[in-house]
């Protein structure tokens, strides 16, 4: 089970990179194995959400940040994605966890996004839209859907 979570959480890194984005991977995770190395070792991975000029005046959504799955950041400006990636805890934890950052972290223009197995697509659509949720306007993003992407990402590389 969490090893399916990892290979999700390093294509998301992955395809990041090929779009030019640092990644910020929860904190609980950067010491995955993955290659012989670290995940938190690897190029363009944030080790300190403090560095990060979006954030750093804001204590309490680092705080909230801490373990979520992945954040894509580029330039210092720009914030692309908050993704959670949802394999045997349900929906909810992840909604609850992107939540908590938005609500400590002024508006931003940023895309919430639950990355879940294909089959738990329409489970998660209905979760999201909890009037407790909503505000998110989350994006769905199916495993086989990330697949594909990092596919491309690879061949792209070569």
């Amino acid at each position: 089970m969490q090893r399916r979570h990892a290979q999700i959480q390093i294509a998301l890194y992955h395809i990041g990179l090929q779009l030019g984005f640092r990644t910020w991977i929860a904190q609980n995770d950067k010491g995955i194995l993955y290659q012989n190395k670290k995940l938190g070792e690897f190029d363009g991975i944030i080790s300190s959400l403090k560095d990060e000029k979006l954030l750093s005046a804001y204590d309490d959504a680092i705080r909230a940040a801490l373990l979520i799955d992945c954040i894509w950041f580029k330039n210092g400006k720009l914030m692309p994605a908050i993704m959670e990636v949802e394999h045997s805890t349900g929906v909810t934890s992840g909604l609850s966890r992107t939540k908590n950052f938005k609500d400590k972290f002024p508006p931003y223009p940023t895309r919430y996004v639950i990355a879940a197995q294909d089959e738990d697509r329409d489970k998660g659509i209905k979760e999201s839209h909890k009037p407790q949720f909503n505000d998110l306007n989350t994006y769905f993003f199916t495993y086989s859907a990330v697949e594909e992407l990092y596919a491309l990402c690879q061949k792209r590389k070569h």
